[in-house]
């Protein structure tokens, strides 16, 4: 856990230090997108859209008491590091437990240039309106 507060701080530095200026809520420009959503906006996207990539920022052991169904496990740092191969030029959601990874995952990705990123803000899978599965 102090790992994760620590690479959490690291990267806020950076984005602090390096001029980042996107917010939540606001296009960097005409074509690129990066905003929070509400669960009950991510269920519509998800039934109105086949092309988006879901990604859950979460740990293994966190997805195994819970997830979203077709979202597909995503380690943060395989993000913050440039591991993951996403295409640009499709949609990209993204959860995490409460919507801090997430959001930190989302810059670093519309920063790398992609067009259209949403976070899934304030995720309790205690009280997640979107359906759940528990890995037995």
């Amino acid at each position: 856990m102090k790992k994760m507060i620590t690479c959490l701080l690291f990267l806020a530095a950076v984005f602090l230090l390096s001029g980042f200026t996107g917010a939540i809520g606001q296009e960097a420009s005409a074509e690129k997108i990066f905003r929070s959503i509400s669960p009950e906006e991510a269920v519509r996207m998800l039934q109105q859209r086949e092309d988006i990539i879901f990604l859950d920022i979460r740990t293994a052991k966190e997805r195994s008491r819970g997830y979203i169904p077709g979202s597909q496990l995503a380690a943060f740092n395989d993000v913050a590091m440039g591991r993951l191969q996403l295409p640009e030029n499709k949609p990209i959601l993204l959860v995490c437990a409460v919507g801090g990874r997430s959001y930190f995952a989302g810059q670093i990705l519309a920063k790398k240039g992609h067009r259209e990123v949403y976070n899934l803000s304030a995720v309790s899978y205690t009280h997640l309106t979107l359906p759940t599965k528990r890995i037995v």
